[in-house]
C-alpha cells in the first residue's frame, strides 16, 4: 500500500503515532525508554524547532501532538525517531530494535475535537488496563518538571489539572472507535458512520 502524500502546514497540531518495527516490545524497561526519549527530544528539538503539545510512551510506541511553525514534520521525525532509534539500540545491545519510519499523522483542524485527542492521547495506559488513571502513568508530557516544560517547549492547549474531571471521564468502546477512525485520516474528522449521539459527544464544545 503506497504512503500516503504528507501535508506540511505550521498552523494546525499533527497527532502522530509511531510505533516499534513488528511491534515488539523493548529490550529495555520503558523507565528507562522514557529518559531516552527525552533525550531524543532535545536533540531533534535543537535541530528542528516544534511545539510539543502532548507526549505518551508506551510498550512498543508513542502517541505526541505536536505543532510545527516551519511546516517541516518530516525534518523533526527524522532526526527524533532516528535519534531514538540509536540510543535504543546502543542501551540494549539489539541492533535490529527501533520505530518504524512509516509514523502515522493526522492534522487535528476542529477544537472541540483537539480536546477529545487530548484525551485520547492520555487515556491509552487506561485503555490499556496499566494504570486506573492518565496521571498515575509516569511516562507521559504530563509529569514533565518545570525545567522540562521549558526545554521541550511543551504548550499544551489544555490544563489537566482544571480540567481532571473532564479529561479522566471514559466513553465506551464505540466512541474510542470513532477517534481511532478519525484519526486514521489526514485530517481527522468522526467516521460518516458514526452515530448522532457520538457525533454529538465529539463536537460538544468545550468550556
Amino acid at each position: 500500500m503506497p504512503r500516503r502524500k504528507l501535508i506540511r502546514q505550521n498552523d494546525l497540531p499533527y497527532h502522530v503515532i509511531t510505533r516499534t518495527n513488528n511491534r515488539t516490545w523493548f529490550e529495555i524497561p520503558v523507565s528507562e525508554v522514557w529518559d531516552i526519549c527525552k533525550e531524543a527530544l532535545l536533540y531533534a528539538l535543537k535541530k528542528v524547532d516544534v511545539t510539543l503539545h502532548s507526549y505518551v510512551l508506551m510498550s512498543n510506541h508513542y502517541h505526541m501532538l505536536i505543532t510545527t511553525p516551519e511546516a517541516n514534520i518530516d525534518r523533526f521525525m527524522m532526526f527524533f525517531n532516528l535519534r531514538l532509534s540509536q540510543l535504543i539500540s546502543k542501551k540494549s545491545g539489539v541492533i535490529n530494535q527501533k520505530f518504524s519510519n512509516r509514523y502515522k499523522w493526522s492534522i487535528v483542524e476542529d477544537h472541540n475535537y483537539l480536546m477529545n485527542v487530548y484525551r485520547y492521547i492520555y487515556q491509552n495506559p487506561v485503555r490499556a488496563n496499566i494504570t486506573k488513571d492518565c496521571y498515575s502513568y509516569p511516562y507521559s508530557s504530563l509529569h514533565f518538571s518545570k525545567l522540562e516544560v521549558k526545554l521541550f517547549n511543551y504548550r499544551p492547549h489544555i490544563n489537566y489539572h482544571e480540567e481532571k474531571s473532564w479529561f479522566e471521564e471514559r466513553f465506551g468502546s464505540d466512541f474510542e472507535d470513532t477517534i481511532r477512525q478519525g484519526l486514521n485520516r489526514e485530517r481527522f474528522k468522526p467516521s460518516n458512520s458514526s452515530s448522532s449521539f457520538h457525533l454529538s459527544i465529539l463536537n460538544r464544545s468545550f468550556k
